[in-house]
């Protein structure tokens, strides 16, 4: 996962296994809700001792100056 410098925009690449993973996570917190509890789950790259989210990016994103993203937070809010 990578976002443009000034963070507008945020590019999310995917295999089955990643997509499966994040429907995982969704799926965990629609549950969670369903019972009345706000949940949330955190990604990390392998930098920030995690497996969730890769370290690579696109050359074209690299050029035009993107950053990577390291650690994503997903809320759930009744």
């Amino acid at each position: 996962m990578v976002t443009k410098t000034d963070g507008d925009v945020i590019y999310i690449h995917a295999d089955l296994s990643g997509l499966k993973r994040l429907r995982g996570s969704i799926d965990s917190m629609i549950t969670e809700l369903e019972s009345g509890v706000c949940d949330h789950d955190h990604l990390h790259t392998e930098d920030w001792a995690g497996y969730e989210l890769t370290n690579t990016m696109l050359e074209s994103e690299r050029i035009n100056g993107c950053t990577q993203v390291h650690h994503v937070k997903l809320y759930a809010w009744t």
